[in-house]
């Protein structure tokens, strides 16, 4: 989360501080869509810390022998994954549900403007014009423009080329696309509802689709009037601009907020837009490029306790070490003696060598179901022997991660069939194991 509103903040400082008094207003309406992606995308990077790599451990006997762990002989590593539906979600923290339920809440809301729109508007008559449909609003909404319609309040005193002017306005909103900009950037205030910079960007967008119409509705009508009279102008079109925005406190609200008003407020600014003729400072749009650089290198940064390693990879560390007055298993209780590794190894009936060991094992091995707290990922060394006789005797952790993961461990070693006992010189013999357990809480 932090990575988003550092990106967004440096997105808005930027939009506010150089962009926004420029007349550039494709580029700042490119640049106020794209800032949400770059900003949720950021925490996504990829860092260069190997930290992830001190949890895994060498597989098989060489690992462990290099960690000094007496003597044994070692299966293959088996795993154990979080499954089924409430393993899954018990682990999910707190504050993750909390951040769904308000994207939920979020989205919902947008949902219900947009059914509150289509309410309000099922019952207007439209008729087809040039690229988009006409509803005439007969004064219960303001003239304004959703999707591919133009809502059009003929109760306004409007002068023949006033009306040009202000339908060439709703048509520039049509035909540019901008209500796809504002369900675009709603959406993305739904999902980064924590961050603040994503209000005011929203409403800089809403003024930014309105001098992007000012600017092509003054173009096309003073380039074609389409009515009788003088040719309109930039002052023209300001006084009507803020004739027609006394209007806004007398008209309904709902659904406005999803509405491209010609009365939309922050008449001043779009009034100084109209007037402004300095040219565009071109320089200004290129501040994105180390602005955006800069925030690569920031999401990018190693870890603190990283060391350099010159581009080579660092081999995974071994177990820690494990006292050797734990693992000298040299004989079982009873005073026989324990083998490490004999001419003819135990194994299970049926065959399958060391991989039928762990799967037998695997098959009656679960996930504890903790709380979230609780949860973790690690890895458990348990040793048990087969006897001369072939049964399964004397299992014990080496290495435990936890109570409730040593017993899930030890409750599957203890329903291991009888093996076929191993021989050294013919005669059968007690021979010990050891295998690592690997539990992940994410598959």
């Amino acid at each position: 989360m932090l990575g988003s509103v550092l990106g967004l903040s440096a997105a808005w400082v930027l939009y506010r501080g150089a962009l926004r008094a420029e007349r550039c207003f494709g580029y700042n309406r490119a640049f106020l869509l794209l800032a949400p992606l770059v900003a949720a995308g950021l925490p996504l990077l990829p860092r260069p810390a190997l930290g992830w790599l001190a949890g895994a451990a060498a597989p098989g006997a060489p690992g462990l022998a290099g960690a000094g762990v007496g003597p044994s002989f070692v299966l293959p590593t088996l795993h154990v994954q979080a499954s089924g539906w409430g393993a899954e979600w018990a682990g999910v923290p707190p504050l993750v549900w909390l951040y769904a339920a308000s994207v939920a809440v979020g989205l919902g809301r947008l949902v219900w403007r947009l059914a509150r729109l289509h309410r309000a508007t099922r019952g207007l008559l439209r008729t087809a014009g040039p690229g988009y449909a006409l509803a005439n609003t007969g004064g219960r909404l303001p003239t304004s423009s959703f999707g591919r319609t133009i809502f059009w309040d003929e109760t306004a005193a409007l002068a023949p080329a006033e009306a040009a002017q202000v339908l060439a306005h709703e048509a520039a909103h049509v035909r540019q696309g901008h209500t796809y900009d504002v369900l675009w950037l709603e959406s993305w205030r739904a999902v980064l509802w924590f961050n603040p910079f994503i209000y005011p960007l929203v409403r800089a967008l809403a003024l930014t689709h309105e001098l992007l119409a000012d600017r092509a509705a003054l173009a096309e009508t003073t380039a074609a009037p389409t009515a009788p009279g003088p040719r309109p102008g930039p002052t023209a079109y300001a006084t009507l601009l803020a004739r027609l925005a006394t209007r806004r406190i007398t008209l309904p609200e709902a659904p406005l907020s999803l509405l491209h008003s010609f009365t939309h407020s922050l008449t001043l600014t779009r009034i100084a837009m109209l007037k402004s003729s300095h040219p565009v400072r071109r320089w200004k749009q290129w501040l994105a490029l180390p602005v955006v650089a800069g925030l690569l290198v920031v999401a990018c940064q190693p870890a603190a306790d990283t060391q350099p390693n010159n581009g080579v990879a660092l081999p995974p560390p071994p177990p820690p070490p494990i006292a050797s007055s734990e693992l000298q298993f040299n004989q079982l209780k009873d005073g026989s003696k324990l083998y490490v590794f004999v001419e003819e190894m135990p194994h299970l009936p049926g065959g399958g060598g060391n991989t039928a060991i762990v799967e037998a094992i695997q098959k009656n091995i679960q996930y504890p179901t903790l709380a979230a707290a609780d949860q973790k990922d690690g890895r458990i060394f348990v040793s048990f022997a087969v006897n001369k006789d072939g049964a399964v005797v004397e299992p014990r952790i080496v290495k435990g991660l936890g109570p409730a993961y040593d017993a899930a461990v030890m409750t599957a070693v203890s329903k291991l069939p009888a093996f076929v006992p191993g021989r050294q010189g013919g005669i059968p013999v007690n021979v010990i194991f050891t295998v690592p357990v690997q539990f992940d809480r994410q598959p």
